[in-house]
């Protein structure tokens, strides 16, 4: 029989192992770093300390960081870089990247960003060519697109079947078109390769619907902090009262699976 001792060690022991075992919840949708101009809350400044203070709140484990707003993205690119290194496992970095004012050089930047900086991702705006595509492609590392509508998913999903691409706001920030929510889960139910982020979404409805009619593999936690509060955010998910698997897929699981394809070097 083990003494007192030796029970509580054993104890100790399968308490880390659980820890260890734990699906670490992961917010696919922050922005980091500081923009060239002050001009809105959400486009000038965006804290680290303050990200970081929130998630502890939230109960989220790391958060994916990159830039806001910028006409050109080497500086803040290697700003984000830096905040990972000052924050060792609470941020995931990802590239962004104009693709026109930043047209011939995106893919030797890119390359650079994710093979000597540590980067993990890409972060779209403005709508990808062959120059961006061709790289990720090469690379393995998702993109997360915030697309003026969701049809613009439709061909870059069809060409690029080894991308995978997640739409941002289930397709429209702030609910501020539900038919764009419902063109969403088309749209991934039409490509496997296309996943729906669920930052800033209003109208919750179509989380929901999502979950319901794609399955939780194609749901992925997302916040858009620091200007939308991922303590709020995530509640939108731990109310929904999901299978324990579902859950982990849609608040880690997913991501860390796309993640887990980057063939960089």
């Amino acid at each position: 029989m083990p003494d007192r001792r030796e029970f509580l060690g054993a104890l100790a022991a399968a308490g880390v192992a659980r820890a260890q075992a734990r699906m670490p919840v992961i917010d696919c949708h922050v922005h980091a770093g500081h923009a060239p101009a002050l001009v809105d809350p959400w486009s000038a400044i965006a804290d680290p300390e303050e990200i970081v203070a929130r998630n502890r709140e939230a109960g989220i484990d790391k958060s994916v960081i990159f830039p806001i707003s910028n006409d050109t993205f080497e500086r803040a690119n290697q700003e984000i870089a830096d905040i990972c290194g000052r924050y060792p496992g609470r941020f995931i970095g990802y590239a962004k990247h104009d693709p026109v004012n930043e047209k011939g050089r995106i893919r030797q930047m890119l390359l650079h960003e994710c093979r000597d900086l540590g980067l993990r991702g890409l972060k779209l705006h403005g709508h990808p060519g062959a120059e961006i595509l061709d790289v990720v492609a090469e690379l393995g590392i998702p993109i997360i697109y915030h697309p003026r509508r969701v049809a613009l998913f439709d061909e870059i999903a069809k060409n690029y079947p080894t991308i995978d691409l997640i739409l941002a706001h289930l397709g429209s920030d702030l609910s501020a078109d539900w038919r764009e929510h419902l063109a969403a889960i088309e749209m991934a139910r039409r490509h496997p390769n296309v996943y729906l982020d669920t930052g800033a979404v209003v109208l919750t409805r179509y989380i929901e619907q999502a979950i319901r009619e794609l399955g939780a593999e194609k749901i992925i936690f997302g916040s858009d902090e620091p200007e939308v509060d991922c303590r709020l955010e995530i509640f939108k998910i731990r109310m929904l009262r999901l299978q324990k698997a579902q859950e982990e897929m849609i608040l880690g699981g997913n991501l860390q699976r796309l993640l887990g394809k980057y063939r960089g070097g």
